[in-house]
């Protein structure tokens, strides 16, 4: 989604993610991790009894699946401006397969002539084709005047 500075993304930009599984593992560390631990997502009892019959993945955690799987290049993105028209359309299901498609729909430059406001328009959509998030995403992007040089991918021991 924003692999390049702002000057070379265009209105209509299409991308299509790789996919990732929801297991009940990955559910459970972001219980832990956020203490949103609603039964509805780690009792599969509970879950049974509700409108969507058996556990499901968090809204927040699939708003954050949908970023980890999207490029978000360090040189480029700055910062997050905000998330709108977050819907949530489908539960996700423990064992469901999800992918992201985004769509660049604005490229604001700013008047400082180095940065521009993103915003693309983002899905995330299950192995059946089933459209399980939907927002838009606006995203401060570096141009090539400020472009940040990109981190080591490799990660640093402590010691």
């Amino acid at each position: 989604m924003i692999s390049k500075p702002y000057e070379d993304i265009e209105v209509g930009d299409l991308a299509t993610t790789g996919s990732r599984t929801v297991t009940e593992e990955y559910v459970r560390s972001f219980a832990e991790l956020t203490w949103d631990r609603h039964p509805l997502h780690l009792n599969p009892q509970y879950a049974e009894g509700t409108r969507f019959g058996k556990q499901i993945a968090h809204g927040a955690l699939m708003i954050s699946t949908l970023l980890g799987l999207v490029e978000l290049h360090p040189s480029y993105l700055l910062c997050f401006y905000s998330l709108d028209n977050v819907r949530f359309k489908a539960p996700t299901y423990f064992g469901d397969s999800v992918h992201a498609l985004s769509e660049i729909s604005a490229v604001a430059p700013r008047k400082d002539g180095k940065t521009a406001v993103v915003t693309s328009s983002a899905r995330l959509i299950n192995q059946d084709g089933v459209v399980v998030l939907s927002g838009d995403f606006s995203l401060l992007v570096a141009g090539r005047a400020a472009a940040l040089v990109a981190p080591s991918t490799e990660s640093q021991a402590v010691q």
